[in-house]
């Protein structure tokens, strides 16, 4: 990552009427402090929605006051870090998530650490107290080079306590869709089945600590100017997410050394240099039917970002290594306006992960070239049928667990939970009534999985107990589906599923089915696809006649001096 940093003008005055040969955007009048909250979070963290919610709600009724900062790091972080988020970290003494800092001051004891539930109070203790410094920031962001002009200027109305001050300039960026734990603690903020992290600190311009300010005294004059090119991607590497310009922020502030902030504020940057035309996708959301076929649905939100309105937009979409299909566009969208746009219904291969590409090729009749957007949906469906046995082993809390299986219809046919606290076996029975699609769905309302004791599962057997699929580890979220392809409803097969080699033919079939079988059958039973038994016969079978059933699928238990077992015709 490359950046330039220089210093256009530095004056140091003993007092401020001399150095008014610069235009001036920082307040000269002795003013109280600004608060920076620093809120230590990540996305496996159950109760960090909770802290969002605390510091957006502080944010917003202190307007031009408070200014938060969420840090994505610690054990929790499994995504959105950057290469200053532990060094942070480390020095404010934490010891649980969510934690945060107001202006990196220590109220108590040692640690500048504070639990959520401390925040206001300590921020309206900080936004109490008079600063020494005043500090005012403004720039331009360059559309097309990306490239940022950023001009910071600080004016000193007392002495700083520290001779020297550090002044730092960090990217934060809105709008981010991605997975979190908790999301129920702050509802406001969920997009479908994804949470919208705000101010999510991308990137420190002045490095981990700032720049050194070196002269702190009353009356001096400080003006900085920064030039620093917005890469692509921001965060730390195998971490980094794109970087949307009109969803990035800048937040300056000035600090005594690496901690005590004295005070700090959001920069006023201009996107210049816009396009004529540009709609820019923001997201590819792809879900799964619940239906046991290889369907599933995409939807594109594009953002109008040029100059000109938008009315008509041909999207070319991809599935895997498929061939590319496009989707024709006609409406109005407006410069600034946000569009959902429903892409057919795409075939995917189940039982894989698939990954879906969408990109712009032509606005209003015209050819144009704009970024691929990508996302990755996974279909598991598991076929099965007859009498079953759902197993789950959950962690030490288990009353945040539970779980419902939902018919074809969609009713639900069995259920279980919350369970107690403590890391336990349960086995339930699944006795399917009718052919279809079954959906399995295990909830955890603390939107941690059940991943927090080694060991957990979630396993479906047949009734010969094999497996027909096995969870390990349990490690979702807030939820975790399975689709059900039951092909034999309960009834049709016993749990002894072993009579030898038989055949069955022909298949399909019209008016007669025969058997050949190493033993002796003594008896057949036809039922329907909805489990009903329209046929049978006992004796000594080696023929049966079918021409009285309807034309369709159906289920033969077929029973010989070993076992029973089950067979799928058709007849014609």
């Amino acid at each position: 990552m490359k950046k330039s940093l220089f210093i256009a003008a530095l004056a140091l005055v003993a007092g401020f009427a001399s150095a008014q040969t610069t235009d001036t955007i920082v307040s000269l009048t002795p003013s109280n402090k600004n608060v920076i909250l620093e809120e230590y979070t990540g996305v496996n963290c159950g109760y960090c929605p909770d802290g969002h919610k605390i510091a957006n709600q502080l944010a917003a009724a202190n307007p031009g006051r408070v200014f938060p900062i969420n840090i994505h790091t610690g054990s929790y972080a499994a995504m959105y870090q950057t290469d200053f988020g532990t060094a942070l970290m480390n020095q404010t003494g934490l010891d649980g998530f969510p934690s945060g800092t107001v202006n990196r001051h220590v109220f108590s004891g040692s640690s500048t650490a504070l639990n959520r539930g401390d925040w206001s109070s300590r921020a309206n203790t900080i936004m109490s107290q008079a600063s020494p410094v005043n500090i005012a920031a403004e720039g331009t962001l360059d559309f097309v080079t990306r490239e940022l002009n950023l001009t910071v200027q600080l004016y000193y109305t007392a002495s700083s306590a520290a001779s020297t001050n550090m002044l730092n300039v960090a990217i934060l960026q809105d709008n981010v869709l991605g997975p979190q734990s908790g999301m129920t603690y702050n509802p406001t903020q969920v997009v479908g089945n994804q949470y919208n992290h705000q101010h999510m600190l991308r990137h420190l311009i002045t490095g981990q600590w700032g720049e050194t300010i070196s002269t702190t005294t009353a009356g001096t004059f400080v003006e900085k100017h920064y030039t620093y090119t917005i890469p692509n991607m921001l965060g730390k590497s195998g971490q980094q997410i794109a970087a949307v310009l009109d969803d990035l922020k800048f937040v300056v502030f000035v600090a005594e050394g690496h901690q005590e902030i004295l005070t700090g504020t959001e920069a006023n940057v201009t996107i210049v240099n816009v396009p004529d035309i540009f709609p820019r996708i923001d997201e590819l959301n792809a879900t799964v039917s619940n239906q046991c076929d290889g369907e599933a649905n995409a939807s594109l939100k594009i953002k109008n970002v040029g100059m000109n309105p938008v009315s008509s937009m041909t999207i070319q979409y991809q599935v895997a290594n498929g061939a590319a299909q496009t989707y024709d566009w006609q409406g109005t969208l407006a410069v600034g306006a946000t569009t959902t746009i429903n892409l057919p219904t795409l075939n995917i291969a189940i039982n894989a992960d698939q990954e879906i590409s969408a990109s712009v090729i032509s606005v209003n009749g015209e050819a144009t070239t704009f970024p691929a957007i990508t996302s990755t949906v996974r279909k598991d469906v598991y076929t099965c049928g007859g009498w079953m046995m759902l197993e789950i082993k959950t962690d030490k809390y288990g009353s945040e667990n539970s779980f419902k299986l939902y018919g074809p219809d969609n009713s639900v046919v069995l259920q279980g939970g919350p369970f107690t606290n403590a890391s336990k076996v349960y086995q339930f029975d699944v006795e399917p009534q009718t052919i279809g699609c079954y959906r399995l769905e295990v909830k955890d309302s603390y939107g941690d999985g059940m991943g927090y004791t080694s060991g957990t599962y979630i396993k479906l057997y047949d009734a010969n107990h094999d497996l027909i699929f096995n969870y390990p580890g349990a490690n979702f979220e807030s939820s975790v589906s399975f689709s059900l392809d039951v092909i034999a409803p309960v009834g049709i097969e016993d749990h002894i599923v072993n009579a030898g080699d038989i055949r069955v033919f022909p298949n399909p079939a019209s008016t007669e089915i025969s058997f050949e079988a190493e033993e002796s059958i003594s008896n057949v039973e036809i039922f329907n696809m909805q489990g009903q038994m329209v046929a049978s016969e006992a004796g000594d079978i080696h023929s049966m006649n079918i021409s009285n059933l309807s034309n369709g699928m159906y289920m033969l238990k077929i029973t010989t001096p070993s076992g029973v077992s089950t067979q799928k015709i058709v007849k014609k």
